[in-house]
C-alpha cells in the first residue's frame, strides 16, 4: 500500500506531534514493516553518536505506534503508551551521522496491546540500535477518563523546540556508587507535541535523563573514557508525569560488568512513586 491511498496521513493516526514526533518520509511496505528517516537534533555531551540510545527510542516508539495505530485502529486516533523497552546497541562504533533510517515492524497486535521490533540504521547501512517496545493502547475517552484532572486549554507554542534546548538533571549528588538528581517541576513547555491539552514529560526524555544520573556515576567511578554509550537498556514506564508534577531521580551502580562497563539501576519519582525505572549497561570507549 502506498503512502498516498491511505485517507489519512500516517503520522496523523497518533497523538503525538510536532515537534515532539519529527520522523520523515514515512513509507509503508509490502512485509508489514514502516520506514522513515529522521535528523538527530539532541545528544549528550557524554554520549557517543551518532545517537543517543534515549533518542533512538524516542524515535522508534514513535514509528512504532503508526504502524500499529495503520493496522490496528486505521482512521480512529489512540493514544500509544510505551510502556517497555529493550534497546541494544549494536556497535561500538562511535561516528557522526545526521540523518538516519528507522525501520518498525508488528510482533503483536490486540485492542489494548501492541509490540513492535524496530532499528535505526546509517546512511552505509549500518545497524546502530535494535529496539523491542511495547505499548498500552488507550482510546481518547479511556485516556480522558484516567487523567482528566491533568487537562490544560492553553495551547503550547515554542519559538524552539524543547527537544533541542533541554533541561538538565540539578542537584546532582554522589555518595560512592549512588546518585541523586533532581528535575524538578515539569512544566507544560518541556512537552509540546505530547501530549495535546495533556502535556507529559515523555519517556525518552526520561531516559535521557536516566543517561545523565548514570553518566555522571560512570565518569566518578570509572575515569579516563572520552564517551560513553550503553550497549542494553531496559527501561518500564509505570505512569505519566504530567506538567506541574515534581519529578526527582536515584540510581546505583548494581554490577561491574568488566573493566570499562557497569550496569546502573535507576528510579524515577513522583513523591514516593515509580513512575519510570531502568536497567542500563555504560561502556567507556575512547574513539
Amino acid at each position: 500500500m502506498k503512502l498516498e491511498e491511505t485517507e489519512l496521513k500516517l503520522d496523523e493516526l497518533i497523538m503525538v506531534e510536532e515537534p515532539y514526533n519529527i520522523l520523515q518520509d514515512l513509507k509503508l511496505h509490502d512485509d508489514g514493516s514502516i520506514t522513515a528517516t529522521v535528523v538527530n537534533e539532541y545528544i549528550d555531551r557524554d554520549e557517543g553518536g551518532p545517537m543517543g540510545g534515549a533518542e533512538c527510542g524516542r524515535h522508534l516508539a514513535i514509528l512504532g505506534s503508526i504502524i500499529l495505530a495503520h493496522n490496528y485502529h486505521h482512521k480512529k486516533r489512540h493514544y500509544y503508551l510505551a510502556v517497555h523497552a529493550l534497546l541494544i546497541r549494536k556497535t561500538d562504533r562511535v561516528f557522526a551521522d545526521e540523518e538516519l533510517k528507522l525501520r518498525a515492524t508488528p510482533t503483536m497486535m490486540e485492542k489494548r496491546k501492541g509490540a513492535v521490533l524496530g532499528e535505526v540504521v546509517s546512511t552505509d547501512n549500518e545497524v546502530i540500535f535494535t529496539a523491542e517496545v511495547e505499548y498500552l493502547i488507550m482510546s481518547p475517552a479511556v485516556f480522558s477518563k484516567f487523567y482528566e484532572k491533568y487537562r490544560v486549554d492553553e495551547p503550547v507554542h515554542n519559538q524552539m523546540s524543547p527537544y533541542i534546548n533541554r533541561r538538565h538533571l540539578s542537584d546532582i549528588t554522589l555518595n560512592g556508587a549512588r546518585a541523586t538528581g533532581e528535575f524538578g517541576v515539569v512544566s507544560a513547555i518541556e512537552c509540546e507535541g505530547h501530549f495535546r491539552n495533556y502535556p507529559a514529560l515523555p519517556v525518552a526524555l526520561i531516559g535521557n535523563l536516566f543517561g545523565e544520573l548514570g553518566f555522571t556515576l560512570f565518569k566518578h567511578n570509572v575515569p579516563g573514557y572520552r564517551r560513553i554509550i550503553s550497549p542494553r537498556t531496559s527501561i518500564r514506564a509505570y505512569r505519566l508525569a504530567f506538567s506541574g508534577e515534581q519529578v526527582r531521580f536515584v540510581g546505583r551502580i548494581s554490577k561491574c560488568l568488566s573493566h570499562d562497563t557497569i550496569q546502573v539501576t535507576a528510579e524515577a519519582k513522583v513523591g514516593d512513586e515509580i513512575v519510570s525505572n531502568v536497567e542500563f549497561e555504560l561502556r567507556g570507549v575512547n574513539p
